[in-house]
Protein backbone atom coordinates (compact mmCIF):
# COMPACT_ATOMS: atom_id res chain seq x y z
CA UNK A 1 0.00 0.00 0.00
CA UNK A 2 1.50 3.40 -1.11
CA UNK A 3 1.54 5.85 1.30
CA UNK A 4 -0.83 8.63 1.49
CA UNK A 5 0.13 12.13 0.49
CA UNK A 6 -0.45 14.65 2.84
CA UNK A 7 -1.77 18.11 2.14
CA UNK A 8 0.56 20.25 0.73
CA UNK A 9 0.03 24.28 0.47
CA UNK A 10 -3.47 24.58 -0.07
CA UNK A 11 -4.60 22.35 2.91
CA UNK A 12 -4.89 23.91 6.24
CA UNK A 13 -5.47 22.38 10.09
CA UNK A 14 -4.69 24.20 12.95
CA UNK A 15 -5.81 21.79 14.99
CA UNK A 16 -5.96 17.90 12.37
CA UNK A 17 -9.45 17.33 12.93
CA UNK A 18 -8.14 13.63 11.49
CA UNK A 19 -7.11 10.43 12.77
CA UNK A 20 -4.33 9.35 11.96
CA UNK A 21 -4.27 5.93 10.88
CA UNK A 22 -6.86 3.84 12.69
CA UNK A 23 -7.96 3.68 16.69
CA UNK A 24 -6.85 0.05 16.86
CA UNK A 25 -3.23 1.16 14.83
CA UNK A 26 -3.02 4.99 15.86
CA UNK A 27 0.08 5.51 13.48
CA UNK A 28 -0.09 6.54 9.90
CA UNK A 29 3.08 7.75 6.73
CA UNK A 30 2.82 10.11 4.36
CA UNK A 31 4.41 12.00 1.85
CA UNK A 32 4.68 15.74 2.16
CA UNK A 33 5.53 17.44 -1.13
CA UNK A 34 6.87 21.26 -2.03
CA UNK A 35 7.03 22.80 -5.31
CA UNK A 36 8.23 25.83 -4.48
CA UNK A 37 8.34 28.66 -1.87
CA UNK A 38 4.83 29.28 -2.11
CA UNK A 39 3.85 25.59 -1.10
CA UNK A 40 3.25 25.31 2.74
CA UNK A 41 1.92 23.33 5.31
CA UNK A 42 0.58 25.89 7.57
CA UNK A 43 1.01 26.47 11.49
CA UNK A 44 -0.96 23.42 13.24
CA UNK A 45 -0.57 20.74 16.22
CA UNK A 46 -2.09 17.50 17.00
CA UNK A 47 -1.44 15.09 19.65
CA UNK A 48 0.45 12.56 18.17
CA UNK A 49 4.38 12.36 17.87
CA UNK A 50 5.87 13.00 14.59
CA UNK A 51 8.93 12.33 12.61
CA UNK A 52 9.89 13.76 9.25
CA UNK A 53 13.13 13.59 7.06
CA UNK A 54 13.52 15.28 3.48
CA UNK A 55 14.54 12.68 1.10
CA UNK A 56 15.03 15.40 -1.81
CA UNK A 57 15.10 19.21 -1.85
CA UNK A 58 14.63 21.41 1.48
CA UNK A 59 12.16 21.89 3.90
CA UNK A 60 11.65 24.89 6.30
CA UNK A 61 10.01 23.70 9.70
CA UNK A 62 8.84 26.61 11.92
CA UNK A 63 7.94 25.73 15.57
CA UNK A 64 6.56 27.75 18.98
CA UNK A 65 9.12 25.84 21.27
CA UNK A 66 11.76 27.56 23.00
CA UNK A 67 11.48 28.65 26.56
CA UNK A 68 11.03 32.27 25.77
CA UNK A 69 8.04 31.48 23.28
CA UNK A 70 9.39 32.44 20.55
CA UNK A 71 9.27 30.77 16.98
CA UNK A 72 12.49 28.96 15.58
CA UNK A 73 12.68 27.83 12.20
CA UNK A 74 15.29 25.52 10.14
CA UNK A 75 15.90 24.44 6.89
CA UNK A 76 16.46 20.66 6.69
CA UNK A 77 18.41 19.26 3.89
CA UNK A 78 18.07 15.40 2.28
CA UNK A 79 19.12 12.85 4.99
CA UNK A 80 18.16 16.17 8.12
CA UNK A 81 15.05 15.08 10.05
CA UNK A 82 12.71 16.46 12.98
CA UNK A 83 11.32 14.63 15.60
CA UNK A 84 8.34 17.13 17.29
CA UNK A 85 7.11 16.32 21.02
CA UNK A 86 2.86 16.53 20.87
CA UNK A 87 0.87 19.67 20.74
CA UNK A 88 3.66 21.80 20.09
CA UNK A 89 2.33 24.13 16.89
CA UNK A 90 4.55 23.70 13.72
CA UNK A 91 4.50 24.56 10.35
CA UNK A 92 6.72 23.27 7.08
CA UNK A 93 7.13 25.19 3.54
CA UNK A 94 9.02 24.52 0.69
CA UNK A 95 11.74 26.96 -0.46
CA UNK A 96 12.54 28.14 -4.36
CA UNK A 97 14.15 26.08 -6.57
CA UNK A 98 14.13 22.30 -6.56
CA UNK A 99 11.03 20.52 -5.85
CA UNK A 100 11.41 18.78 -1.78
CA UNK A 101 9.68 15.43 -0.40
CA UNK A 102 9.47 14.74 3.13
CA UNK A 103 8.11 11.16 4.11
CA UNK A 104 6.82 12.11 7.42
CA UNK A 105 5.29 9.66 9.89
CA UNK A 106 2.76 10.40 12.79
CA UNK A 107 1.70 8.40 16.11
CA UNK A 108 -0.05 8.43 19.64
CA UNK A 109 2.36 7.63 22.30
CA UNK A 110 -0.07 4.96 23.66
CA UNK A 111 0.86 3.55 20.66
CA UNK A 112 4.17 2.49 22.48
CA UNK A 113 3.06 3.10 26.48
CA UNK A 114 -0.40 1.28 26.30
CA UNK A 115 -1.29 2.24 29.52
CA UNK A 116 -0.52 4.58 32.07
CA UNK A 117 -0.48 2.45 34.49
CA UNK A 118 2.28 0.63 32.64
CA UNK A 119 5.96 1.37 33.58
CA UNK A 120 6.65 2.52 29.70
CA UNK A 121 4.58 5.87 30.84
CA UNK A 122 5.26 6.16 34.42
CA UNK A 123 9.42 5.36 34.10
CA UNK A 124 10.04 6.73 30.66
CA UNK A 125 7.40 8.07 28.65
CA UNK A 126 6.12 10.58 30.98
CA UNK A 127 9.07 12.29 31.71
CA UNK A 128 9.31 13.22 27.56
CA UNK A 129 5.91 13.36 27.01
CA UNK A 130 4.97 16.19 29.74
CA UNK A 131 8.39 18.08 29.72
CA UNK A 132 7.57 21.57 29.38
CA UNK A 133 11.10 21.90 27.48
CA UNK A 134 11.00 19.43 25.26
CA UNK A 135 9.58 20.65 22.35
CA UNK A 136 11.78 18.60 18.96
CA UNK A 137 14.89 17.09 18.14
CA UNK A 138 16.48 18.09 14.82
CA UNK A 139 18.05 14.51 13.50
CA UNK A 140 21.21 14.88 11.67
CA UNK A 141 23.07 11.90 9.50
CA UNK A 142 26.18 13.20 11.24
CA UNK A 143 24.77 12.20 14.71
CA UNK A 144 24.98 8.54 15.34
CA UNK A 145 21.83 8.08 17.91
CA UNK A 146 20.47 10.34 15.52
CA UNK A 147 21.60 8.62 12.77
CA UNK A 148 20.02 5.21 14.45
CA UNK A 149 16.60 7.02 15.07
CA UNK A 150 16.21 7.93 11.44
CA UNK A 151 16.98 4.44 10.52
CA UNK A 152 14.29 3.16 12.60
CA UNK A 153 11.65 5.64 11.37
CA UNK A 154 12.58 4.96 7.65
CA UNK A 155 11.84 1.13 8.90
CA UNK A 156 8.29 2.05 10.60
CA UNK A 157 7.66 4.07 7.08
CA UNK A 158 8.83 1.40 4.80
CA UNK A 159 6.99 -1.21 6.91
CA UNK A 160 3.82 1.08 7.31
CA UNK A 161 3.91 1.98 3.67
CA UNK A 162 3.77 -2.11 2.59
CA UNK A 163 1.68 -3.16 5.16
CA UNK A 164 2.72 -6.67 5.43
CA UNK A 165 1.12 -9.18 7.53
CA UNK A 166 2.44 -8.70 11.38
CA UNK A 167 3.42 -4.96 10.17
CA UNK A 168 2.36 -3.97 13.21
CA UNK A 169 4.70 -5.82 15.84
CA UNK A 170 7.34 -4.26 13.76
CA UNK A 171 6.15 -0.42 13.74
CA UNK A 172 5.55 -0.37 17.11
CA UNK A 173 8.93 -2.25 17.74
CA UNK A 174 10.69 0.60 15.16
CA UNK A 175 9.21 3.51 17.36
CA UNK A 176 9.98 2.09 20.46
CA UNK A 177 13.08 2.12 19.56
CA UNK A 178 12.88 5.75 18.40
CA UNK A 179 11.30 6.83 21.77
CA UNK A 180 14.01 4.86 23.84
CA UNK A 181 16.63 6.76 21.72
CA UNK A 182 15.07 10.15 22.55
CA UNK A 183 15.14 9.10 26.26
CA UNK A 184 18.63 7.72 26.49
CA UNK A 185 19.87 11.55 25.16
CA UNK A 186 17.75 14.25 25.98
CA UNK A 187 18.98 16.43 28.23
CA UNK A 188 17.62 16.28 32.15
CA UNK A 189 14.06 18.83 32.24
CA UNK A 190 14.76 22.00 34.09
CA UNK A 191 12.70 23.17 36.82
CA UNK A 192 9.41 25.39 36.03
CA UNK A 193 10.44 28.62 35.80
CA UNK A 194 8.27 31.63 35.41
CA UNK A 195 9.17 32.27 31.80
CA UNK A 196 8.48 28.56 30.96
CA UNK A 197 5.24 29.05 32.30
CA UNK A 198 4.34 31.77 30.37
CA UNK A 199 5.19 29.65 27.56
CA UNK A 200 3.22 26.89 28.26
CA UNK A 201 0.65 29.69 28.24
CA UNK A 202 0.96 30.62 25.50
CA UNK A 203 1.34 27.12 23.17
CA UNK A 204 -2.36 26.72 24.90
CA UNK A 205 -3.33 29.61 23.98
CA UNK A 206 -2.46 29.42 20.52
CA UNK A 207 -3.98 25.99 20.12
CA UNK A 208 -6.88 27.66 20.73
CA UNK A 209 -7.37 30.35 18.76
CA UNK A 210 -6.00 28.36 15.42
CA UNK A 211 -8.48 25.92 16.64
CA UNK A 212 -11.46 28.19 16.70
CA UNK A 213 -10.27 30.08 13.44
CA UNK A 214 -9.95 26.02 11.52
CA UNK A 215 -13.58 25.98 12.49
CA UNK A 216 -14.81 29.65 11.33
CA UNK A 217 -12.57 30.82 8.70
CA UNK A 218 -15.20 30.48 6.22
CA UNK A 219 -17.34 32.54 7.86
CA UNK A 220 -17.20 36.16 8.85
CA UNK A 221 -14.88 36.34 11.72
CA UNK A 222 -13.92 39.35 13.99
CA UNK A 223 -10.82 39.49 15.82
CA UNK A 224 -13.12 39.73 19.09
CA UNK A 225 -14.10 35.79 18.43
CA UNK A 226 -10.72 34.37 17.92
CA UNK A 227 -9.41 36.45 21.14
CA UNK A 228 -12.85 35.02 23.10
CA UNK A 229 -12.02 31.28 22.23
CA UNK A 230 -8.80 31.77 24.24
CA UNK A 231 -10.13 34.08 27.15
CA UNK A 232 -8.08 37.06 25.84
CA UNK A 233 -8.48 40.78 25.29
CA UNK A 234 -7.82 41.92 21.54
CA UNK A 235 -4.58 43.09 22.44
CA UNK A 236 -3.28 40.20 24.19
CA UNK A 237 -4.55 38.29 21.28
CA UNK A 238 -2.60 40.15 18.77
CA UNK A 239 0.50 40.13 20.89
CA UNK A 240 0.38 36.30 21.97
CA UNK A 241 0.05 35.59 17.57
CA UNK A 242 3.04 37.94 17.21
CA UNK A 243 5.00 36.40 20.14
CA UNK A 244 3.67 32.65 19.13
CA UNK A 245 4.38 32.19 15.27
CA UNK A 246 5.15 35.95 13.89
CA UNK A 247 1.91 36.94 12.51
CA UNK A 248 -1.61 38.86 12.72
CA UNK A 249 -4.75 36.80 13.76
CA UNK A 250 -6.72 38.05 11.26
CA UNK A 251 -3.53 37.57 8.35
CA UNK A 252 -3.44 34.06 9.60
CA UNK A 253 -7.23 33.99 8.47
CA UNK A 254 -6.58 35.53 5.10
CA UNK A 255 -3.81 33.05 4.55
CA UNK A 256 -6.32 29.79 5.23
CA UNK A 257 -8.54 31.72 2.95
CA UNK A 258 -6.30 31.60 -0.05
CA UNK A 259 -4.52 28.41 0.62
CA UNK A 260 -8.05 26.75 0.38
CA UNK A 261 -8.80 29.46 -2.82
CA UNK A 262 -5.62 27.61 -4.53
CA UNK A 263 -6.70 24.01 -3.80
CA UNK A 264 -10.53 24.94 -5.49
CA UNK A 265 -8.73 27.19 -8.31
CA UNK A 266 -6.48 23.53 -8.71
CA UNK A 267 -8.86 20.87 -8.20
CA UNK A 268 -12.34 22.32 -9.26
CA UNK A 269 -14.53 23.97 -11.77
CA UNK A 270 -16.36 26.24 -9.68
CA UNK A 271 -16.44 29.75 -10.78
CA UNK A 272 -14.61 32.68 -9.11
CA UNK A 273 -17.67 33.65 -7.23
CA UNK A 274 -18.64 30.68 -5.58
CA UNK A 275 -14.82 30.13 -4.53
CA UNK A 276 -14.50 33.54 -2.86
CA UNK A 277 -17.68 32.50 -1.16
CA UNK A 278 -16.70 29.97 -0.48
CA UNK A 279 -13.38 30.88 1.32
CA UNK A 280 -15.01 33.24 4.04
CA UNK A 281 -14.30 36.58 1.55
CA UNK A 282 -17.09 38.46 1.41
CA UNK A 283 -15.72 40.41 -1.34
CA UNK A 284 -14.88 39.15 -4.49
CA UNK A 285 -12.60 42.47 -5.43
CA UNK A 286 -10.56 42.00 -2.23
CA UNK A 287 -10.40 38.00 -2.53
CA UNK A 288 -8.72 38.76 -6.32
CA UNK A 289 -6.11 41.66 -4.92
CA UNK A 290 -5.57 39.56 -1.87
CA UNK A 291 -4.93 36.57 -3.69
CA UNK A 292 -2.77 38.54 -6.86
CA UNK A 293 -0.16 39.76 -3.67
CA UNK A 294 -0.02 36.24 -2.06
CA UNK A 295 0.49 34.38 -5.68
CA UNK A 296 1.83 37.02 -7.96
CA UNK A 297 -1.05 36.12 -10.22
CA UNK A 298 -4.55 36.44 -10.50
CA UNK A 299 -7.14 33.80 -9.65
CA UNK A 300 -7.91 33.62 -13.42
CA UNK A 301 -4.70 33.52 -14.53
CA UNK A 302 -3.41 30.87 -11.75
CA UNK A 303 -6.00 28.32 -13.03
CA UNK A 304 -5.37 28.65 -16.39
CA UNK A 305 -1.50 28.60 -15.82
CA UNK A 306 -1.89 25.28 -13.82
CA UNK A 307 -4.06 24.26 -16.57
CA UNK A 308 -1.63 24.28 -18.93
CA UNK A 309 0.77 22.45 -17.28
CA UNK A 310 -1.17 19.71 -16.15
CA UNK A 311 -1.97 19.73 -20.04
CA UNK A 312 2.16 18.94 -20.69
CA UNK A 313 2.26 16.00 -18.14
CA UNK A 314 2.42 12.75 -19.01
Amino acid sequence: MEPQEKRTASDSVPKENIRHGEALFPCAVYLDQYQNGEDTFPWHWHEELEIAFVTQGMVTVSLHADQSGHVQSFSLRPGEGVFINRRIPHSYSGTDGEAALMPNLLFLPSLVYGSKDSVYWEKYLKRLLLSPSFSHVLLSPENSWQTALLKQAQAAFSLLSARDFGYEFRVRSALSEVLLLLLQNMAKAPDHAEEGSRHQADAERIRRMLSFIQEHYTEPVSLQQIADSAFLGKRECLRCFQRTIGTSPMQYTIDLRLRRARQLLLETDLPLVDICTECGFQDQSYFIKAFRERMGTSPARFRKEAGAKASFLP
